[in-house]
């Protein structure tokens, strides 16, 4: 491991109340040595004890900060908001179900800093998850790059360290459909991949499903690439030729029945495939914030926070929450002095993505 460093443990969670506290020791064992750190929960609307808990670690260790949603927003709205809050140089980002072993830590930032890029994802070996997950990675990460064209990092997970500054840009990039590994080369940064061990989860149930499974893979499909509609333009292309061909071919009922099939099909597909770029459009002109906050022991934007002024503006000052009890306190006159930490800045704005 590097001597030292300044960085963040961002840590996703939701309902994860059988995980949280022993993901706080085993993750502030690796990351408190580098001397500048902190830990940095961020719990998507969790409806169990997991706030609680980590309250509780909170008021204990003044190294402990955490932000909690007004309801489940979804993972990426989650590391995307422990990005803007990370008060650090560096953030890693690490599952609260242990399944990529802090200790694998070392080798990320190791990377960093010898090798000087600006992101370093962890590529898991052995890794411990069902079968249909682990073909769905695989599947949809083959279909994006060598079909669609998007530049992704091969066979990178979540488990990553990233330079602070790079992932609020990445954060602050108005795409309609968010997406962490499709948006940072997009901005020209720097990354490589890393092997790490990976483990069965440390208790509780898994949040992932294959019905997410293929919405994730279809919001990368669909928001990063247009290749979609060229393909689906030949399929129909391919489908009127066959059903002509059947048609030329016989004569009665059953040629034309399959003629028709085919035709409707594809144009089924079609249809299915411009509703989902329809979304894409809607999600990006709907001007809906991707998180807010009900409450946290850090300094928060108005934007930022579920009761905060709608009308103070972006340059207001940062608002306060009861740790304890999360009311809305307004805006703090000193929130260096009652947090320990900065404010966090304004994010950058930047045009949409294509």
């Amino acid at each position: 491991m590097p001597a030292t460093l300044s960085i963040t443990a961002m840590v996703p969670c939701f309902n994860e109340e059988e995980c949280i506290e022993q993901a706080y020791l085993r993750i502030k064992e690796e990351v408190y040595p580098y001397g500048d750190a902190e830990i940095l929960f961020v719990d998507d609307g969790s409806t169990d004890a997991t706030l609680s808990i980590i309250k509780r670690l909170a008021a204990d260790d003044p190294r402990v900060s955490y932000i909690s949603f007004a309801r489940n927003f979804g993972l990426e709205s989650a590391f995307t908001a422990g990005f803007s809050y990370a008060s650090k140089e560096w953030t890693v980002q690490l599952d609260a179900d242990l399944q990529s072993p802090p200790a694998e830590i070392h080798k990320l930032t190791r990377r960093a800093v010898e090798g000087d890029y600006d992101a370093v994802f962890a590529v898991r070996t052995g890794r411990q998850d069902p079968w249909y997950r682990r073909l769905g990675t695989v599947g949809h990460q083959a279909i994006a790059t060598r079909i669609l064209g998007i530049e992704l990092p091969v066979h990178a997970s979540v488990f990553r360290v990233v330079r602070t500054s790079v992932a609020r840009k990445v954060a602050a990039c108005k795409v309609s459909t968010p997406y962490f590994l499709a948006t940072l080369p997009l901005i020209g940064a720097r990354y490589t991949t890393v092997e790490t061990a990976h483990s069965p989860r440390a208790a509780g149930v898994a949040k992932w499903s294959l019905t997410k499974l293929f919405r994730h893979a279809a919001d990368l499909f669909v928001g990063f690439s247009y290749r979609p509609l060229a393909l689906i333009y030949l399929a129909a292309l391919g489908a009127a030729a066959a059903a002509v061909a059947l048609t030329a071919a016989g004569s009665g009922l059953q040629p034309l029945a399959l003629a028709s099939v085919l035709l409707h099909t594809a144009g089924l597909g079609a249809l299915a495939l411009l509703a989902r770029y329809m979304v894409r459009v809607m999600r990006g002109s709907a001007g809906l914030p991707r998180y807010q906050i009900r409450e946290a022991n850090v300094p928060v934007r108005p934007q930022d926070h579920l009761y905060a002024d709608p009308h103070a503006g972006p340059d207001a000052g940062p608002v306060a929450a009861d740790p304890h009890t999360g009311t809305h306190t307004g805006p703090h006159p000193h929130p260096e002095k009652s947090t320990g930490r900065a404010a966090p800045a304004s994010l950058l704005q930047t045009g949409n993505l294509p």
